[in-house]
């Protein structure tokens, strides 16, 4: 498997760990935007921009579900289908929400990667940048988040 690539670098490490120790095939780790922060498992910044966008718009979905049916927001998700499961959790760092998808086949579990997720999401605020702290984040221009996130994961689109 390849290792991931990052838009943020602080990202890296743990999102290479995760990778490895739960065994995923692919992921990407982004805000609830949509901007990607991080991925790895996809070759083409199509296939990112798609899980970015069904990502965010499942969360919202989600949330808000959660919030009718139990009073509160569902946070994380499993699907199992018949031979990959996805998961979909909220993580955060500092004060910055974060959203990871990622998709396993048989040589993980659900409870594996839960393990392993809870130790990414304490790495993740052990190392969160000033920055994330200080409020610099995603901007509300989806569009344009995306893109230049696209762009550092993946170079720029149609420039060569």
């Amino acid at each position: 498997m390849s290792d991931p690539t990052v838009a943020e670098a602080w990202v890296a490490a743990p999102l290479t760990r995760l990778k490895d120790d739960a065994r995923l095939i692919s992921g990407v780790l982004l805000y609830p935007s949509g901007r990607a922060v991080g991925q790895f498992g996809f070759s083409n910044a199509a296939d990112v921009m798609s899980i970015c966008a069904l990502t965010s718009a499942i969360n919202a979905s989600a949330r808000e579900l959660g919030r009718q049916l139990d009073g509160k927001p569902f946070y994380e998700m499993h699907h199992a289908g018949a031979e990959r499961r996805v998961f979909m959790a909220r993580a955060s760092a500092g004060a910055q929400e974060l959203l990871f998808v990622g998709v396993f086949d048989r040589e993980s579990s659900f409870g594996v990667v839960e393990i392993y997720f809870a130790e990414f999401q304490k790495a993740l605020e052990r190392l969160h940048p000033e920055k994330q702290a200080a409020g610099v984040g995603p901007s509300g221009d989806f569009e344009g988040e995306l893109n230049r996130s696209l762009d550092a994961l993946f170079g720029p689109i149609g420039k060569h």
